[in-house]
């Protein structure tokens, strides 16, 4: 098993109470398998992701609960190790990629700022690995991409980069967070494509975080059902939105 979330409580800190707002979450990931973390608005799924990488913003702790990656509990790392997890063993596809870049760094550089984090490469061969990348991901142009900055580009193509500066690392999890949520859908359906093209070709698993069940149908080996904090149902793909047993995961279908 690759990551295996057990008992996960991320609760919110204020100054007049303390409430949990992942409720003992818990399910795995299998190598090379895409699964899909679903639920509506609220459900917090974001938060989940975060909490595995732990990022979670100020206000938010985990309480309690175990995130073991190939058996080693991340909840026990020192903030240096986690340096060398983040981007090398589980990148993030943020929701936006306009405000995930830096505004101020061409798409390259920040892409070359993975690379020599993690995989140690010469300048020269730096520069050739990130046209390497942004090809792999689809992009026609990878020269004039590789110079250009967020605000330069189209929707789509930033987030073709924002997947490009995910697999940098060459990681063995990618944590997707509504990748297609702000695009057209011709741009949805080509990016849905690269995913499982990418995640074939680097024999990875994909955590897909999505309100999207149709991406999710095409994509996902398993879902996971989350519903204000809480999982109410997790099996095969197939079977859930085929024969979905609970009546939360019922009215998201019919929703959808």
């Amino acid at each position: 098993m690759l990551l295996q979330i057990k008992n996960l409580t991320v609760s919110l800190n204020d100054q007049h109470q303390r409430r949990a707002i992942l409720d003992a979450v818990s399910f795995d990931i299998q190598a090379q398998s895409i699964v899909g973390l679903v639920g509506g608005s609220g459900s917090v799924k974001t938060t989940t992701g975060l909490a595995i990488l732990r990022l979670l913003s100020s206000g938010l702790e985990i309480e309690r609960g175990e995130i073991l990656l190939n058996n080693q509990d991340l909840l026990k790392y020192s903030a240096a190790a986690l340096q060398q997890i983040r981007g090398k063993k589980i990148a993030m596809i943020f929701q936006e990629p306009l405000t995930a870049f830096n505004p101020v760094f061409t798409i390259g550089y920040q892409i070359e700022e993975v690379l020599m984090l993690h995989n140690k490469l010469e300048s020269i061969a730096r520069k050739k690995k990130v046209i390497e990348i942004l090809s792999q991901v689809g992009i026609k142009q990878p020269e004039r991409i590789k110079e250009s900055y967020p605000h330069q580009l189209s929707g789509g193509l930033r987030q073709r980069a924002m997947i490009a500066h995910a697999l940098a690392g060459e990681p063995e999890l990618l944590i997707a967070d509504e990748p297609t949520s702000n695009l057209d859908v011709t741009v949805q359906a080509k990016i849905i494509e690269l995913f499982k093209a990418i995640q074939l070709k680097n024999k990875l698993s994909i955590l897909l975080i999505t309100h999207d069940l149709g991406m999710v149908g095409h994509l996902a080996d398993e879902i996971v059902v989350l519903r204000k904090g809480k999982v109410v149902e997790k099996g095969p793909c197939h079977q859930i939105l085929k024969t979905p047993q609970e009546n939360y995961t019922q009215e998201l279908l019919k929703a959808f």
